[in-house]
């Protein structure tokens, strides 16, 4: 949700003493505030999931030791933070590394992204996209000179990564370098946006992100960034555009662009956490002891959770995918706030334990894996940075239909604070833990992903207003093209004072659209059974759609013969069981 202003002006008690005055301000900075009283909660100001992992490393900086978002969980205000949180070993702050190793070791999330391209290079699984509509008078070669200008100003979009016996590595190339090997071209068709961002990327020897610009109307151009994952994540897309637009706006007017200097590259990040926090295989590192919790937690995890779907699942899968768009009622999402702030939890940790039960009355399965990426920027000096910082989590729950929606929170509490407390060791490194199966018929470990992303204020519904930028209007548009690295991936957007935008992108492989409308359907209906009475059995929830529950109720007394809803007969969006069994025969992320 976004912060709630008047609860933070309310009561307002100020800071004492240096660490509460410190502390206050990080609150009031990260959560978008003019000011913090001291006793007011995390949860009533606004907080979520991504917000408490940057207060926990933010306020571990001007404490000068480790927090952890439990920490800020069970002392959810600046006081009892305080007051908690002792002197204690601190890693060490990122820092420019001088003098850099001969060989630049890639970051722990870039690894399984150079594997999975030294495997198939023309994929495009791991394609990021970020385009834009400019209205107006457009300056094609101040452009053209903004992307050099953001490429020199990052070094990762200038960065090839070769092996060097077996191991990827980051090689940094200068500016003459960058200008040769721009991947820049004006198409002149759709056909061209969708052909740049349907193309891969063989990043040990290219450049990892390419640029085309389209004349799509009299006074109108599409442009589209398209981006390996290599060098570049979803929270990335921000700093990009506005670098972009930046350096734009100086060039148009005959001018460089004056960008307040990068304290640190993205190699520099990526030798930090090799020198800090270690080795996955040494059990004396951090992510070496993060490593035993991920082996405990996930051993014994079924290979794959197959949902109903419209085909059985390909040997190989194509990474084909599609969306569909939707949202939770302003009603319900209001339900979701207050019920998180009661429980101290995010509102993040109640949609994951509302789709965990949809997933497990959906399969008649009792555990539940979901995936969620984590965004791995906590230090302030990483936020405008282009980079691949996501790490991917896996969180389990085990289910019983008679147990309470409200104790399943309080389970899931537990599972999402362990898990965020052990965010940093790469996800490959817990897939090689655990054993689990390598496929290429689905994702190891969690085939179903969900994300609950914040929007401050009370932005447009859409989240992607229009901005005046000199002679242009800007506004961010859709990519072109979606692609499935899983079975299915749910993204919620919290707004305040409104329905939560939402979407899902899934596999075509499997599903059809009207499948995933009808999946869509059942789980905003779960979403207000459960938060409507939390201390109601999740098995008794009302997940069915009004249809379907119509039918049920006249097969039940005898007023009809059509088959029931849930067997897959007739109802849209769930195969028939026979379809499913087929499914299984395949065997085998952010």
């Amino acid at each position: 949700p976004a912060p709630d202003f008047d609860i933070a002006d309310e009561d307002y008690e100020a800071p004492e003493g240096d660490d509460e005055t410190a502390v206050a301000q990080v609150f009031a900075d990260v959560l978008g505030l003019g000011r913090v009283g001291v006793t007011t909660s995390f949860f009533n100001l606004g907080g979520n999931s991504l917000s408490a992992m940057r207060l926990a490393a933010r306020t571990g900086e001007v404490l000068e030791t480790t927090v952890s978002v439990r920490d800020l969980f069970d002392a959810p205000t600046v006081r009892e933070l305080v007051a908690a949180v002792g002197a204690g070993d601190k890693l060490a702050p990122i820092t420019k590394a001088d003098p850099r190793p001969e060989h630049i070791p890639v970051s722990f999330a870039q690894q399984r992204m150079w594997f999975m391209n030294q495997f198939d290079p023309d994929a495009p699984t791991y394609n990021i996209q970020a385009g834009v509509r400019l209205r107006g008078e457009l300056d094609i070669e101040a452009l053209r000179q903004a992307v050099l200008d953001v490429i020199e100003r990052h070094e990762v979009l200038r960065t090839t990564f070769p092996g060097v016996d077996g191991e990827p590595t980051q090689v940094i190339h200068d500016l003459e370098w960058a200008g040769d090997n721009l991947d820049w071209a004006i198409v002149d068709s759709e056909a061209g946006l969708l052909h740049a961002a349907t193309r891969g990327f063989v990043v040990s020897e290219q450049s990892a992100f390419r640029v085309r610009l389209l004349r799509s109307a009299p006074g109108e151009w599409i442009f589209l960034a398209v981006l390996h994952h290599i060098v570049s994540d979803g929270e990335s897309m921000g700093p990009l555009l506005t670098d972009i637009v930046t350096a734009y706006v100086a060039r148009a007017h005959g001018q460089a662009p004056a960008f307040a200097p990068l304290p640190i590259q993205f190699a520099d990040y990526a030798i930090w956490q090799h020198d800090v926090l270690g080795d996955p295989q040494d059990a004396e590192s951090v992510v070496g002891g993060q490593l035993e919790y991920w082996t405990d937690q996930l051993m014994g995890l079924p290979d794959v959770l197959e949902l109903p779907a419209d085909r059985p699942r390909p040997v190989t899968a194509s990474a084909s995918g599609a969306s569909i768009d939707f949202a939770v009622p302003q009603g319900v999402a209001e339900r979701i706030e207050r019920l998180a702030a009661e429980y101290g939890l995010t509102s993040f940790m109640v949609v994951h334990a509302a789709l965990a039960v949809l997933l497990s009355r959906l399969t008649a399965a009792d555990d539940i894996a979901i995936a969620t990426p984590i965004a791995g920027r906590g230090e302030k000096v990483l936020d405008p940075m282009v980079g691949m910082f996501v790490n991917t989590l896996v969180l389990r729950s085990e289910l019983e239909p008679m147990m309470a929606f409200s104790e399943l929170l309080e389970e899931v509490r537990e599972t999402d604070l362990d898990a965020f407390a052990n965010a940093d060791v790469p996800f490959e490194a817990v897939v090689d833990a655990v054993g689990a199966v390598r496929s290429q018929a689905f994702a190891p470990l969690a085939q179903v992903m969900l994300s609950v992303d914040h929007s401050p204020g009370d932005g447009a519904a859409t989240g992607r207003p229009a901005v005046d930028v000199g002679a242009l209007t800007v506004e961010q548009i859709e990519p072109p093209t979606a692609f499935a690295q899983r079975d299915l991936s749910i993204t919620v957007r919290t707004v305040a004072g409104r329905d939560w935008p939402a979407g899902m992108v899934y596999a075509t492989d499997l599903f059809n659209e009207a499948t995933m409308v009808t999946f869509a359907q059942r789980f905003l209906t779960l979403l207000d059974s459960l938060t409507d009475d939390p201390d109601g059995a999740i098995g008794a929830a009302q997940f069915l759609v009004a249809q379907e529950h119509s039918s049920l109720v006249d097969w039940s007394s005898g007023q009809s013969t059509a088959p029931v809803p849930g067997d897959g007969g007739g109802v849209p969006g769930v195969a028939h069981s026979g379809d499913r069994a087929n499914g299984n025969d395949g065997v085998s992320d952010n």
